[in-house]
């Protein structure tokens, strides 16, 4: 995990990318590699993982890379994920981002071209704006760039920026994948290829705990632990006294005979935490929201354990985990919106995923977003993703629970998709938190309109924004804001 930052224009912005990088001093705590000269200042902080990710930097003559990530590229012996990713860019020229196989942001100086890359995906984040007009500035997250530069864009999924020609979309290339043609087939591929996801996660060592909520897709990537011969802690949060997560989670961690570590948290707890929420996050979405306050909880569990952990986060968007799926009429149909919930988890999903981890600067990794694992749920037909199973009753992740169904107590194996905030006990309490924290009638016809065009949904949501604006004044981060329920 890392920060990454840079200035490219006229003056020395040294202090100013120092500046950035101490505002992003959690996301990479452990070292820092600043580099300046005629084109401006560059820099990244890095944390220490393993030899395997290295400190985030690397350099080859002019060319200069700044990395933030996480890639399964084969790779010289003893060579980082920046310095594999500099060498694909030497080969590759500026569709290098297509051919890296992982999570990542990165910037490239090459001579006096800045070029900014993102996974496709959009796991790792990164943005740019301008600043006194002319200098062109860039970091890992937002805040890094409020009072600082204006008009500040989210580089997208998929994309590259260069400071000489501009934005440009690049097509990943996906590993091939066998086409299953029977469910039976289907469900021994995704075993097999999701085991190898995890294994590769618990290559360098570097993981040394695991998210548990326990649904399905946490209990399944720690499952695959056990599978692969690992053992770690199994870390596990909740509201005190009334969660459902804690009690599915107990089950599946004696299950599997693993230690496990459970944090309990109050209502003064969660009242306390939402400042953090929004400001961690970036975002004023209900949704969002809530579902940041309890990841908090939790990368606050994992620090005492690992700087590294593994995470079930994917499963829902790839295998049609969400019930409003269900509601949809078509195969087709809930085939576009499950692309749809792909596309916007940069900015939903997996931006609270990242931030909530890197906020405590917990490194976290994701099999199910691996390059083999999307390329081989994208050849699985939706009706063994959300099977009829007769009666009129539909099953999420039918083929996941079937691939992994000796591995799972039947309580597991069975158990509905609940939101993670749902599970832990955050939603129902943030509204009547809410209710406290706004002034009688603050939430009418004209207040639930925003300025940047925004329709807030809920008092709470009042109260998130005005929060929000307390951090990102600017006009141009509200426009950043993702929905994560496309209905709203």
């Amino acid at each position: 995990m890392a920060a990454i930052a840079g200035c490219m224009g006229k003056g020395n912005p040294s202090d100013c990318v120092t500046g950035m990088l101490e505002t992003l001093r959690h996301r990479g705590p452990d070292t820092r590699k600043l580099e300046s000269g005629r084109a401006g200042a560059f820099g990244v902080g890095a944390a220490s993982i393993s030899p395997e990710r290295g400190d985030g930097f690397a350099s080859d003559g002019d060319v200069l890379l700044f990395f933030d990530g996480e890639i399964h590229n084969e790779r010289g012996s003893g060579e980082s994920d920046a310095e594999t990713a500099l060498r694909i860019y030497r080969d590759r020229g500026r569709c290098f981002a297509a051919h890296l196989h992982g999570v990542f942001a990165c910037a490239v100086l090459d001579g006096d071209e800045l070029v900014l890359a993102r996974d496709s995906v959009g796991v790792r984040p990164l943005y740019w704006g301008t600043a006194n007009g002319n200098t062109l500035c860039f970091a890992s997250e937002m805040k890094a760039l409020a009072g600082l530069a204006n008009n500040v864009q989210e580089l997208l999924p998929g994309t590259t920026f260069s400071s000489q020609s501009g934005v440009a979309g690049y097509l990943p290339q996906t590993p091939a994948v066998a086409v299953p043609r029977h469910s039976a087939e289907a469900i021994g591929l995704v075993r097999d290829t999701l085991l190898k996801a995890v294994e590769r996660r618990l290559a360098d060592g570097g993981a040394g705990a695991c998210l548990l909520s326990g649904g399905l897709d946490s209990s399944i990537i720690a499952a695959a632990v056990k599978a692969l011969g690992a053992k770690m802690p199994l870390l596990t949060v909740g509201f005190e006294g009334g969660s459902s997560d804690v009690e599915n989670a107990k089950i599946m961690a004696e299950h599997l005979g693993f230690e496990h570590r459970i944090a309990e948290f109050s209502q003064a707890d969660i009242e306390a935490i939402v400042p953090q929420a929004v400001r961690t996050m970036e975002s004023f979405d209900e949704d969002c929201v809530s579902g940041t306050i309890a990841n908090l909880f939790a990368s606050k569990l994992a620090r005492e354990h690992s700087m590294c952990i593994l995470s079930g986060e994917g499963g829902d968007e790839l295998f049609g985990g969400y019930h409003l799926l269900k509601d949809l009429p078509s195969d087709s149909a809930r085939q576009r919106m499950m692309q749809r919930l792909v596309d916007i988890a940069y900015n939903t999903a997996v931006q609270r995923l990242d931030r909530s981890m890197m906020a405590h600067s917990i490194h976290y990794r994701t099999p199910f977003i691996d390059t083999e694992v999307m390329a081989l749920a994208a050849h699985v037909p939706v009706p063994w993703k959300i099977r009829d199973v007769g009666n009129g009753k539909l099953v999420e992740k039918w083929i996941l629970r079937e691939a992994f169904k000796d591995l799972l107590p039947e309580p597991i194996y069975r158990r509905d998709k609940l939101r993670f905030s749902g599970g832990t006990g955050v939603d129902g309490i943030m509204d009547r938190i809410a209710e406290k924290k706004l002034e009688p009638n603050a939430f009418n016809e004209q207040s639930r309109r925003t300025p940047g065009g925004y329709t807030l949904n809920s008092p709470k949501e009042l109260w998130y924004y005005r929060l929000f604006k307390d951090n990102f004044p600017d006009d141009s981060f509200e426009q950043l804001v993702g929905r994560w329920d496309p209905g709203k």
